[in-house]
């Protein structure tokens, strides 16, 4: 079978490679492909327009979720369709969040995600390791400076005598400056290696800290990483499009939200030194939103595109 994989957060990349040991061949022109997997097919960049040329041409289209909760512009205001033929999404909620957008069950297959196969054991260290991970967004957003100056105040204010307070800034290239912020490791969602860097970050991590619950944080609640959301974003428009104002965010009971940055820090030792605090519901959401029950997602998702 010929195959055109198009790749986003390396979400097809083990998918690709088993693909190939099998004898399909991966092809780089839609006109010699059989099937098509994308990895979006919104209205932006007239994506779901090509989506559709594509089906008009006899070409089977495969979409695969690129993120946590990768398919957001499903729900109001945005309200779009989803056309591709058959969809692989992550885990159970992901079904639900379809389901009652309209989109057909029969078009969804559960196949769980390669991205939480890279999830890696915790590694000893010295001192506390918090990881800051910035909002992504169209601009670098003023909610990443008010968390990095909360932290920074924290990490000032411990005395001599208590544990090393590290900050690492986990960014991505492109998106984020590094040197706005503290001890940044950087990684392209473009380019091979990105979530192999993102886990060794994961690996001497403590506590994440975000202003969203999204793909990295999933993985760090697969780690058995407490996750605290400063929870003081303002809605705004993204990439010019004024409806993101109004589009809701989604998060877990698997996280803590912190409204008073004056306590951001406070929250998160509170968290690292107890562990168990949240610990069942970390376990509960790496099934539901990233079906880590799923034995083998690769061959999961390779039978969807295969039809085999």
């Amino acid at each position: 079978m010929k195959i055109l994989a198009c790749d986003f957060n390396n979400i097809l990349e083990d998918v690709v490679d088993e693909l190939t040991a099998r004898g399909h061949e991966m092809v780089t022109e839609w006109k010699d492909a059989d099937v098509i997997v994308v990895w979006q097919e919104t209205d932006l960049g007239g994506a779901k327009e090509m989506v559709r040329k594509f089906q008009k041409k006899g070409k089977r289209v495969v979409l695969m979720q690129h993120g946590r909760r990768g398919t957001s512009r499903i729900f109001p205001p945005f309200n779009e369709e989803l056309v591709s033929d058959q969809l692989c999404v992550w885990g159970e909620n992901d079904v639900k969040r379809m389901v009652s957008c309209g989109v057909p069950r029969e078009k969804i297959y559960v196949t769980g995600t390669p991205v939480l196969r890279h999830a890696k054991p915790r590694i000893p260290h010295k001192g506390i390791n918090i990881v800051f991970s910035p909002e992504h967004w169209d601009e670098d957003v003023p909610e990443n400076l008010i968390v990095r100056n909360a932290l920074r105040k924290f990490v000032k204010s411990r005395w001599p005598w208590q544990k090393k307070v590290n900050i690492i800034t986990k960014i991505l290239e492109n998106e984020h400056n590094p040197q706005t912020y503290d001890n940044p490791v950087s990684s392209n969602r473009q380019t091979p290696g990105h979530l192999d860097i993102a886990v060794s970050v994961l690996q001497k991590a403590d506590a994440v800290v975000a202003v969203s619950e999204s793909t990295f944080e999933l993985l760090a609640q697969v780690m058995g990483i407490p996750v605290i959301i400063a929870d003081i974003w303002v809605p705004k428009a993204c990439a010019g499009d004024d409806r993101y104002k109004e589009y809701e965010r989604e998060y877990s009971n698997a996280c803590y939200k912190e409204k008073n940055m004056d306590k951001l820090g406070e929250t998160v030792m509170h968290y690292i030194h107890n562990p168990h605090l949240l610990q069942k519901e970390r376990k509960e959401i790496a099934r539901l939103d990233g079906g880590i029950d799923i034995v083998d997602p690769v061959n999961s998702i390779i039978k969807v595109i295969t039809g085999v």
